[in-house]
């Protein structure tokens, strides 16, 4: 095991440490939750120094940016297994990205595919001219200096450029210059300063000021997921990266880049599971997985149009009149008449909810395979729009019964089972009531007017700041949560805490933009924009 191996495997944990890091997002307090940014604060806090680990995908979007080789070479992509999801469903925490053997095993092999794919003799010749025309010691500095400043993300030191030259010196000494430049590579790729991101900063005024290669690095990464391109890289050589303003413009540029909208994508991914849909099955409807496939991109679109398109807030979010359907979807629901090819924005009737709890992924793909869930649909508000916590689950809890058509209804099995059972209620009180608001849409996402001929009772509420609010249909939801302040606060929660990797102290650090979007001045997309302009972005302070 090598230097670099070693390194990885001890440095995350001890480096949290050293730096003293406070509350991460991982963290859980067995009353409370997860750990998550937020809350009412007197003066904004920045977080801790830390460390932070390179996600799977984050390292592989870098890979690829920096070595445009990959592409045509058809890598196959890191060899990194599935990133650890932490309590609150993101695959970004700081504290769970550790690295153990394995891990760093992986790495190791992922940097031999891509050594060999960059120094491959024609790719090398074009990439690298003087390894062809003149190879020596001048030329295997600059292959050093340039991927060094993209691998690192701020300029090779002095001293580590002489270990990799020695490096190199030494492996081309025993084979050829060639060879020599695909171990150094090798090297370089699975150096912690490769694999980690920075945001450590230097001694200021009682604080730890983070250099501009780091401020540049976090902005890049929380804004696109992969590595600062050259010009934000030239932007911090000059210093250009030192007040809010500037960071929140470059913050917007970046969110409007193709890879800004992946990134953006991946946390309402993450935060809603609405691609979890995609791939279920339900018993009454043998292919509903080409449905659930059209119902992942109707919201894919659904969530572009209002974040992006329109630059609205959780407000339109949650009560939008329209949707995007293609032919097949328009068919399926029963509305829209849709024709031809693609997807197109359509209005919803007025029985068939409106906004983000309406969309048939949310609706399928918080259901059961033979019946809707209202457990499932009540959670999904209670913790991913409200962040209530609920304990996991005892043994030994009954099970639902099985669906009972024209006999009795959903609502009525769940309130015999959950709500009057001893054991159950005491949690099941707090989000089963809400999915009986969406009891009009079955399993698949569809409306019904009655449930097997029994009529159904849609009423129900949301248990939130120790108070139950009465809401009435899958609208009457919609609309009373766009009300409630406490949702936009636990969306900005969430969202700040996907940005920056977990709370990571930053508690309050937030406030400011928080109350932007809560007071409807800013949206969703300039929220994430002005997270980049918070103190935290600029400093860390030791946690004792």
């Amino acid at each position: 095991m090598n230097r670099w191996q070693t390194w990885l495997i001890a440095g995350l944990s001890s480096s949290l440490l050293a730096c003293g890091a406070g509350n991460i997002g991982g963290e859980v307090d067995p009353e409370k939750g997860p750990v998550i940014p937020g809350g009412s604060c007197e003066q904004a806090q920045v977080g801790a120094p830390v460390l932070r680990r390179l996600t799977a995908l984050e390292l592989e979007n870098s890979l690829r940016d920096i070595f445009p080789e990959l592409g045509a070479a058809a890598w196959s992509g890191v060899r990194l297994g599935t990133d650890p999801t932490s309590e609150l469903g993101f695959t970004n925490d700081a504290e769970a990205l550790q690295v153990g053997a394995q891990t760093a095993k992986e790495l190791l092999s992922t940097a031999e595919e891509v050594a060999d794919v960059v120094t491959a003799e024609a790719a090398l010749a074009a990439s690298l001219p003087c390894a062809a025309a003149q190879p020596g010691p001048e030329c295997a500095a600059e292959f050093v200096a340039r991927h060094g400043l993209r691998l690192f993300r701020r300029p090779v030191s002095e001293e580590e450029k002489g270990e990799l030259l020695a490096l190199h010196t030494s492996v081309s000494g025993k084979s050829d210059f060639r060879v020599g430049l695909k171990w150094t590579l090798v090297s370089m790729i699975q150096s912690p300063h490769a694999f980690y991101r920075s945001e450590i900063g230097a001694p200021s005024d009682g604080r730890y000021a983070l250099s501009q290669h780091e401020i540049a690095t976090a902005l890049a990464y929380n804004t696109t997921g992969t590595t600062p391109t050259p010009e934000l890289l030239d932007k911090a050589a000059r210093g250009e990266l030192g007040s809010p303003e500037a960071l929140v413009e470059e913050a917007r540029a970046l969110l409007g880049t193709p890879r800004g909208h992946e990134a953006l994508s991946r946390f309402l991914q993450q935060w809603l599971s609405y691609g979890k849909v995609n791939g279920i099955a339900k018993e009454k409807l043998p292919d509903f997985s080409t449905v659930g496939a059209l119902m992942q991109e109707e919201t894919r679109l659904f969530l572009e149009e209002v974040i992006y398109t329109r630059g609205a807030g959780v407000t339109e979010l949650l009560t939008a009149p329209y949707t995007f359907l293609d032919a097949q979807l328009s068919t399926f629901y029963g509305y829209g008449n849709v024709t031809g090819q693609g997807f197109q924005r359509v209005e919803r009737p007025a029985d068939r909810g409106i906004g983000l709890l309406a969309q048939g992924s949310i609706l399928a793909g918080n259901s059961r395979m033979d019946g809707s869930s209202p457990t499932h649909r009540g959670l999904l508000v209670f913790e991913r729009l409200l962040c209530g916590y609920i304990p996991p689950p005892p043994e030994n809890i009954p099970a639902i019964t099985k669906p009972d058509p024209g006999k009795t209804t959903t609502r009525a099995r769940y309130e015999q089972i959950h709500i009057s059972a001893d054991g159950c209620n005491v949690c099941h009180a707090k989000f089963d009531p809400t999915g009986f608001a969406l009891e009009h849409f079955d399993e698949t996402g569809r409306y019904r007017a009655d449930e097997g001929g029994l009529a159904i009772d849609d009423s129900g509420y949301i248990a939130v700041a120790g108070e139950e609010r009465p809401v009435v249909g899958a609208r009457g939801l919609a609309e009373t949560l766009a009300a409630t302040p406490e949702v936009t606060e636990c969306v900005s929660k969430l969202g700040s805490t996907y940005t920056y990797g977990g709370a990571l102290g930053a508690e309050c650090a937030i406030g400011e933009v928080q109350q932007g979007l809560m007071s409807g001045e800013i949206g969703l997309l300039e929220f994430f924009a002005r997270l980049a302009g918070t103190e935290h972005m600029r400093a860390r302070v030791r946690r004792e």
